[in-house]
């Protein structure tokens, strides 16, 4: 049994059908891209994943457990966003630990957890600055903490690098590979770049 399956999902929007029965096999531990233009459904099926939306029909299966009807928060899972999503009054320390706050840990543990993720995204010593004073790299990798940090089941990337400049984006994605793989953390890739969908996953659809 795949770690995530989805059996036949569809999504509809009024007349329009924006996800056409789509079956999908995805391991533990393993990076699955979803490429192609804009406007096929990609977006729409990591929404689904997500929670953010719900199939009009078919399954969708975490770990052995239909996961349809649950809402975002009872997934385990985290989302990167294109862009970035990150506060803008706090600085990268409150940032990242802000989700921990409100799963109510101790002080201890949250500063334990935060200082592992800083070191893994390469973020130490940057904890004090403010967004503003972060350059777009930087800012990913707040938001990349912020959802590691919280140790998900699932992670996942909705076009995370298209804000950034190529020689940026270009560094970006083998860095996200390379935490994906230390982590082994099962990961879905949405991303219209065929070079990122290569270098990152270890599976296209």
């Amino acid at each position: 049994m795949s770690y995530i399956a989805l059996t036949q999902v569809t999504k509809r929007f009024g007349a329009v059908t924006a996800v056409d029965r789509l079956d999908l096999a995805i391991e533990k531990g393993e990076c699955v891209a979803l490429l192609g233009p804009s406007g096929c459904g990609k977006t729409t099926t990591l929404r689904m994943v997500a929670g953010f939306e719900f199939p009009t029909h078919g399954a969708i299966i975490l770990d052995g457990e239909p996961i349809n009807e649950l809402p975002p928060n009872r997934r385990d899972m985290a989302m990167v966003f294109q862009s970035y999503a990150i506060f803008p009054h706090l600085n990268v320390f409150e940032n990242i630990a802000y989700g921990l706050k409100i799963k109510r840990l101790g002080a201890a543990e949250i500063k334990r957890k935060v200082a592992g993720v800083l070191d893994l995204t390469e973020l130490g010593g940057l904890e004090n600055r403010a967004p503003n004073q972060l350059s777009g790299g930087q800012q990913q990798r707040v938001a990349l903490a912020r959802a590691l940090v919280m140790e998900p089941k699932v992670l996942l990337f909705d076009e995370p690098l298209s804000n950034l400049d190529a020689k940026l984006r270009v560094q970006m994605r083998s860095e996200i590979r390379r935490i994906q793989q230390e982590l082994g953390i099962t990961s879905v890739y949405v991303t219209h770049d065929q070079d990122e969908a290569m270098v990152l996953s270890d599976q296209i659809v």
